[in-house]
């Protein structure tokens, strides 16, 4: 009987087994601060895996409601974006190309994330030899979820320089370029509680609501010339400066501008509805899609009126996710798709689609122009040089990341060359080169490279500049920067201004003149599911649109 139950009491506790593994790997994320952690529903699972089961059949049940609990709670506490988001995406995933869909998954699962999961689970093989691994990892999970260890202060949240605090790089800045800062009006919520940012972002919608830019008739009469507007998606500041390219001679071009421009969201169909409806002041993300508050608000519709005719050009055919319907529907261009035929592809598409080299289009377009006899034309320019997952078709073998800073070196000099192509003509044009939004090079702790679900401000800090070309055209004075926090509604102001002015009735004209009243416009982005707001210079964000948390830190 003694020996009987010596031998029972001496049977060691059942422990985690190799669920110390998981564990052991959320504990060293948190500690680099890239999970958060949830105690109740973590050691929900720690318990549910500790309880004696008997029987084979049990045991199998476990693991199979435990393998999806913990996938579940290893996402709950990441900072990524909820599922319901990927789930919505879903019927967009299924359009890309195998390649490009096993480039996304080796961003989430890479080289390092497998040999740094085979190092943890041979060093826990090796540890559980000797030691109680389950209880250390018990224990260590008691330790962090106490609150004074839930920002770890080897990862606590460094203060986030951002577009109120910083300037542009130097090197974003034209030589001998003169600045002028408007004067801000902007109401900084009252607090950092959900109630605070609601009212905060319920009061700027409404403000929003009652602004708009005026167009003055006499332009309808006053000198002829065009107006281009190059849409280039996935670009921002950020991904220039990663990309080395942020003293390209482009940049130089500009009469004005931007330094603080918000595209306000982070995908390509709702940042063309918000261009074609700059004139009125910045929509929710849902009213984009139910149209324009007032016909005043198309930008397009405004210049029509003004004796404008539209060109519509793309380097793509604009059929992914509806796009080019969105353009016609929602931002009221009612002209055609210029004809693509004979431009041999220049890269495929992230969906298998050829795209066509900017300059070769752009000179395209503009040797037609020359040859039309219409006296005016506004033309909407879309590329998507930069998209995420495109390839250049020839002796191209790396990832679309990889040749992220080739295309986009591409595309300024192909642009840069049309700058000069459009000086040589003496052409009277208008250029404003405003991207969608931004390509995520960087990433962050809640969306891996390229992921743009979240409109983040290294999305959506857009470079929006205008140039003005013509024959003999004088420019005064040096060109101007605009500093102020800005978005879509100045463009519009901005484009009302030169109209207003008319620089090719007197040949000359000062860019500090053409900016004095453009009105500013606090940084609030919004996606289906999201919303990031500035307050004092600190990014929050909300995923259900009622609680809101600080933007984590990179």
């Amino acid at each position: 009987m003694t020996t009987q139950f010596t031998s029972r009491t001496a049977q060691p506790l059942q422990g985690l087994g190799w669920w110390n593994v998981y564990f052991i790997i959320k504990i060293a994320l948190f500690l680099q601060g890239i999970l958060s952690f949830h105690p109740l529903e973590n050691f929900a699972l720690v318990i549910f895996l500790l309880l004696p089961l008997k029987g084979r059949l049990l045991q199998i049940l476990r693991l199979m409601i435990a393998i999806p609990a913990a996938a579940w709670l290893m996402h709950y506490d990441s900072y990524l974006p909820p599922l319901e988001r990927l789930w919505a995406q879903m019927g967009q995933l299924m359009q890309f190309e195998w390649h490009y869909l096993l480039e996304l998954t080796g961003r989430v699962i890479s080289f390092q994330t497998l040999t740094a999961l085979f190092a943890v689970a041979a060093g826990y093989s090796l540890l559980n030899r000797v030691l109680r691994v389950s209880v250390i990892v018990v224990a260590t999970l008691i330790v962090i979820s106490l609150p004074a260890a839930q920002i770890p202060a080897a990862v606590a949240q460094p203060e986030q320089q951002t577009l109120s605090e910083k300037t542009i790089p130097d090197n974003h800045t034209v030589p001998d370029s003169q600045t002028v800062t408007t004067a801000t009006s902007v109401t900084s919520p009252t607090g950092t509680d959900d109630a605070s940012l609601n009212t905060y972002l319920s009061g700027f919608f409404d403000t929003e609501s009652e602004r708009q830019v005026l167009f003055d008739n006499r332009a309808q009469t006053a000198a002829p010339f065009d107006l281009l507007f190059l849409s280039l998606c996935s670009v921002a500041w950020d991904d220039i400066e990663i990309a080395g390219l942020s003293d390209h001679p482009l940049f130089k071009e500009f009469d004005v501008l931007f330094d603080r421009y918000n595209a306000a969201t982070s995908y390509s169909g709702p940042a063309v509805i918000r261009l074609l409806r700059a004139s009125c002041g910045q929509e929710t993300h849902r009213q984009l899609f139910s149209g324009a508050p007032s016909q005043q608000c198309y930008l397009f519709d405004n210049l029509k009126r003004l004796g404008f005719e539209e060109n519509l050009i793309m380097n793509h055919d604009g059929v992914f996710d509806n796009f080019l319907q969105l353009i016609k529907t929602e931002g009221q261009v009612s002209a055609d798709l210029m004809p693509q035929q004979g431009f041999p592809p220049y890269q495929k598409a992230f969906d298998g689609k050829p795209v066509y080299r900017d300059r070769q289009v752009l000179e395209d377009w503009f040797t037609h122009r020359q040859s039309d006899h219409s006296e005016k034309v506004v033309t909407l320019y879309n590329t998507i040089s930069l998209h995420d997952g495109n390839r250049i078709i020839r002796g191209d073998t790396s990832t679309s990341m990889a040749s992220y800073k080739t295309r986009l070196k591409n595309l300024l000099d192909d642009l840069y060359a049309f700058f000069q192509t459009l000086k040589q003509s003496e052409r009277n044009i208008v250029v404003v080169m405003i991207p969608e939004h931004g390509a995520g090079m960087k990433g962050d702790r809640m969306q891996i490279s390229g992921m743009r679900e979240i409109p983040s401000e290294s999305i959506t800090h857009i470079p929006v500049g205008l140039k003005i070309f013509g024959k003999g055209m004088v420019r005064s004075g040096a060109p101007v920067h605009v500093t102020a926090p800005s978005s879509h509604l100045a463009l519009s102001q901005l484009i009302s201004n030169v109209l207003a002015q008319n620089p090719y009735e007197t040949g000359h004209f000062d860019p500090a003149s053409l900016i004095k009243n453009l009105p500013e416009t606090p940084r609030v982005s919004q996606n289906e599911g999201s919303t990031v707001i500035d307050v004092n210079g600190k990014p929050y964000i909300s995923l259900d649109g009622n609680t809101w948390s600080a933007y984590p830190a990179h």
